[in-house]
């Protein structure tokens, strides 16, 4: 009797949820039924009235500082006019609307249609937009614009031509890019208040059309420090592809050069997202933010603004004044370009970076006109190349306190050995030394201190065949020459030594020319930065870094091992510190060399260091290349007693490292009469604008 009972429990259990799930169905069936049959065209009349949009809202890029807080990039409040996808009907109206507003406050609208001046900029521009609407490629340019008035139907607007193609361009950029009620394409950035004001005003009738309030990278010093700093710019289909998963979009701006390329991640911060409810029209129903953007990170950087000014100022006066023969340089030559690096002596960080000519990154921000970059290009003194970095130069004369310590070490010569120089040397092709070259003139005995002050090249003929081309590599590789120093930027190029390469053939009087600095011996300007500071405190190879510090928004520092860590994945190269077992005795009689070098009349560059204050260990160089006028070359330390920095300078055809040397002076003077006060007073000048009017 009891299992009956239960199995009539369980039957009568089964039945009832058979009976709940046929009445939940039932349920559903009759809502389905209401929402796309009885009510259908009611709720989809609403749900065309309230459709939702989000837009990304750039997050702020970090700030980036000189050591003392200098500001050197920031950003600023951008108006950006953008549109979304109405009535096609309307668009032409709309753009040309756009269009007066923004040529009657001199703003410009943004596209990548490839003409300017109703020429295209290339024939393969005109290829590449033949290809994309499938025109024949054969087309004349005329043609070409032809068969796009009347693709966009723009021969119904009274206009002239030079607007129609204006809209063409517009008209491309919107069909060039993703566009669609829910995603927009950016017709101008960075507009006056007036235009963002009149847009605003017109808003009724300009459907599709919003005006997005962004931030602006702004660099408030123009081309200080530009080759360091890099740019920004808008990103590139190929980084959009690599990069969306991690946040960008097609409009993201993202470093293109410099530290905003490195330092990339940590100065991009995290977008956020801005709820747009729209209609089918386009009319906007209501906005409000879901997403706050979080700025980036703030790098402060390790060089100092003014010893930057004093830098450039200095390397673009002194160029000119070798290129014109100006009172005080010998004669004119062909110099038209330069560079200097100064550096810590015992931490390696960089204090001053300048490559000459330059460049204004504000330029490319929203995108660098095609006429201006054509003009960036056409010169030929490359005012985009980094030459402290990715230049690579004979060090000329300036590579002996390496030959000498070399010949020292190795013990080929000692410190009170003379070797008397006749003036042209008896080995090999009998090479001359340039005192007896310029003047049939002789440095008669010398020794390595010496020979050093003068610069003799006979001396240091002896010392290279003594010695050999293996002990001289060996020694070029120990100061970091030949290889890169770890800086924090792309395009460190590695540089060559003379006669690493085993492959070759060799001789003695490659050797000879080896010894003095030239030959295939080239190095970076940094390379050269890090062996003169190497030299000054003793031994201590140490990288060459631009980083001070990385800070969030909660001023968290980001761990010097991470900043490391990144700095190594970035550049691809890992360096490694070193002490190097230099005999101090050796290094105080180079050194003794290079302070008459700059003290001592008959030195070098005694002409331009006789009334400084500061004790200068300092070298000239002047070293021969392919074509034109030599280059010239100054490399020192100061002080003598207790070095704190080094700076190296170049330039291009500057014929002496003497004329050169006048470059390095006003730094070292500018360096040694910082004070506090002077840093506060420049910190608090430095003003950012948040809107532009």
């Amino acid at each position: 009797m009891k299992l009956k009972i239960n199995i009539n429990f369980f039957e009568n259990r089964i039945l009832i949820l058979k009976i709940l799930v046929i009445i939940i169905g039932i349920v559903f069936a009759l809502r389905l039924i209401d929402l796309q049959i009885i009510n259908g065209a009611s709720y989809r009349e609403q749900s065309e009235k309230k459709m939702l949009r989000e837009t990304t809202i750039e997050a702020p890029r970090g700030e980036i500082y000189d050591r003392n807080g200098v500001v050197l990039a920031t950003s600023k409040l951008a108006y950006d006019v953008e549109i979304f996808k109405v009535g096609d009907e309307n668009l032409n109206n709309t753009l040309l609307k756009v269009l007066n507003i923004l040529e009657q406050n001199k703003d410009e609208y943004t596209s990548s249609f490839p003409m300017e001046d109703n020429e295209f900029h290339s024939n393969e521009d005109r290829v590449k937009v033949c290809e994309t609407y499938d025109i024949d490629t054969k087309s004349t340019t005329a043609e070409i614009l032809d068969y796009l008035y009347i693709k966009y139907d723009l021969n119904k607007l009274n206009v002239s031509n030079d607007v129609k193609n204006k809209l063409v361009a517009l008209r491309y950029e919107i069909g060039t890019n993703p566009f669609s009620l829910f995603r927009s394409v950016t017709l101008a950035k960075d507009i006056s208040y007036n235009s963002m004001a009149m847009i605003e005003e017109l808003k009724s009738e300009l459907p599709g059309i919003e005006i997005n309030v962004n931030s602006k990278r702004y660099y408030p010093n123009g081309t200080i420090a530009s080759h360091l700093l890099g740019y920004v710019s808008k990103i590139s289909n190929e980084e959009y592809k690599e990069l969306k998963d991690e946040g960008y979009t097609y409009n993201s701006i993202i470093g293109k050069m410099g530290i905003e390329t490195t330092m990339e991640a940590f100065l991009k911060g995290s977008n956020g997202i801005k709820r747009t409810e729209v209609d089918a029209e386009g009319e906007i129903a209501g906005e409000y933010i879901y997403k706050e953007a979080d700025s980036g990170n703030n790098v402060t950087l390790t060089i100092d603004y003014r010893l930057q000014q004093v830098a450039e100022k200095n390397l673009k006066k002194v160029i000119n004044n070798i290129r014109t023969g100006a009172p005080g340089y010998s004669k004119k030559s062909d110099a038209t370009s330069g560079v200097v690096v100064a550096i810590d002596v015992n931490s390696a960080e960089i204090l001053a970076m300048a490559s000459y000519p330059t460049f204004d990154p504000n330029e490319f921000v929203s995108g660098i006109k095609y006429s201006s970059w054509k003009k960036i290009m056409a010169n030929t003194s490359k005012p985009m190349f980094n030459r402290a970095i990715s230049g690579t130069y004979s060090p000329g004369s300036t590579f002996k306190m390496l030959s000498a310590l070399a010949g020292l070490d190795s013990k080929v010569i000692t410190i009170s050995e003379k070797i008397k120089a006749n003036g042209r040397y008896e080995y090999a092709n009998r090479p001359m030394c340039w005192v007896y070259s310029y003047y049939g003139r002789t440095h008669g005995w010398v020794n390595v201190s010496d020979a050093i002050k003068v610069s003799c090249n006979c001396f240091f003929y002896e010392v290279g065949r003594r010695m050999g081309i293996d002990n001289l590599v060996k020694y070029c590789q120990m100061f970091g020459l030949g290889n890169k120093t770890g800086v924090e930027l792309y395009g460190e190029a590695k540089g060559m030594i003379a006669g690493a390469n085993k492959n070759m053939d060799w001789y003695l009087g490659d050797t000879l020319s080896a010894v003095i600095g030239q030959s295939y011996n080239s190095f970076t300007p940094v390379q050269l930065a890090n062996y003169i500071a190497t030299l000054a405190n003793g031994g201590t190879l140490n990288r060459a870094t631009v980083i001070k510090n990385v800070v969030n928004a909660e001023d968290e520092y980001v761990s010097s091992e991470d900043l490391l860590a990144h700095a190594e994945k970035v550049t691809g190269y890992k360096f490694i510190s070193t002490r190097l077992d230099l005999n101090q005795k050796h290094v105080d009689a180079v050194v003794e060399g290079m302070k008459s070098v700059t003290s001592e009349q008959g030195g070098t560059s005694y002409i331009v260091f006789k009334n400084s204050d500061i004790e200068v260990a300092g070298k000239t160089g002047t070293a021969q290349v392919s074509s034109g006028h030599p280059n010239g070359v100054f490399v020192g330390f100061a002080p003598i007693e207790n070095p704190q920095i080094a700076v190296v300078a170049i330039v291009e055809h500057g014929d002496s490292g003497t004329a050169v040397a006048n470059i390095v002076k006003p730094i070292l003077e500018e360096y040694f009469d910082i004070s506090n006060e002077n840093v506060n007073k420049e910190v608090n000048e430095v003003l950012v604008p948040s809107i532009k009017y």
